[in-house]
C-alpha cells in the first residue's frame, strides 16, 4: 500500500507539471478576413527581453501566413515607416495609413509580450521523508496581447490577449511561451 506521502507527492506533482494556457480573441462584426490582401506585423514589445519581441512577431507572421494571410517582410515595412512610433500609438495616423496604403498594406498587427520570466522556487518538504533532498523548481509566466487593425479605417478588427503559469523541473520561460503560442495559433483567424 502507498503511503500518503507517496500518494500526496503524485498528486501535488500533477499539479505543478501541467498548466493550461489561456488565449481569448474579439472579432469585430461583420470582418471578412478575405478582404485583407496584404498584412504587416510589427514587433512586439518585450521590456524583459528585446529579443523575444523579434521571436514571437516571427512566430505570429508564420501562423497568419498558414492561416492564408500574404505577410510582408518586417524589413519591408521599416522602410516605410518608423516602426517604433507605430507600435508607442497603436492607432494609424492619416500620413500612416497612406504611406502603408500606397505600398498595398491594408493591415497591421501590432502587440506585446506582457510578461516573460521565471521565479525559482521548491516543492514543499513535508512532502518528502526526512533526509530526502526538495527539487528545485521554476514558476514561468508568460503573457501576449495583439491587435490586427485595418488600414483604411484604423479600426481594430482583430485582438487577443493570452498568458500562461507553469512550475516545474528545468521550466524556462521560452517553453511557457512556446505552450502559449500553440494556443494563440488557434484563435488567428482566416483569411
Amino acid at each position: 500500500m502507498k503511503s500518503v506521502r507517496q500518494i500526496a507527492l503524485f498528486l501535488f506533482s500533477g499539479f505543478i507539471f501541467f498548466g493550461c494556457a489561456t488565449a481569448t480573441s474579439y472579432t469585430k462584426p461583420g470582418t471578412d478576413f478575405s478582404d485583407y490582401k496584404k498584412c504587416a506585423i510589427t514587433q512586439l514589445e518585450c521590456a524583459t527581453n528585446t529579443s523575444v519581441g523579434q521571436e514571437v512577431a516571427d512566430t505570429i507572421a508564420s501562423e497568419f501566413l498558414r492561416k492564408g494571410f500574404n505577410v510582408i517582410e518586417r524589413s519591408q515595412l521599416e522602410a516605410i515607416l518608423e516602426e517604433e512610433k507605430l507600435r508607442q500609438i497603436g492607432l494609424l495616423k492619416e500620413s500612416t495609413k497612406e504611406a502603408l496604403l500606397l505600398s498595398g498594406i491594408d493591415s497591421v498587427v501590432v502587440g506585446a509580450v506582457g510578461s516573460y520570466h521565471c521565479v525559482p522556487t521548491s516543492l514543499p518538504e513535508r512532502l518528502f521523508a526526512p533526509g530526502v533532498s526538495i527539487f528545485p523548481t521554476n514558476t514561468c509566466h508568460a503573457s501576449i496581447s495583439l491587435k490586427m487593425l485595418d488600414v483604411r479605417t484604423g479600426d481594430i478588427v482583430w485582438a487577443a490577449n493570452g498568458s500562461h503559469r507553469k512550475n516545474g523541473r528545468n521550466m524556462t520561460a521560452n517553453k511557457v511561451l512556446q505552450e502559449l503560442l500553440r494556443r494563440f495559433s488557434q484563435e488567428i483567424p482566416s483569411s
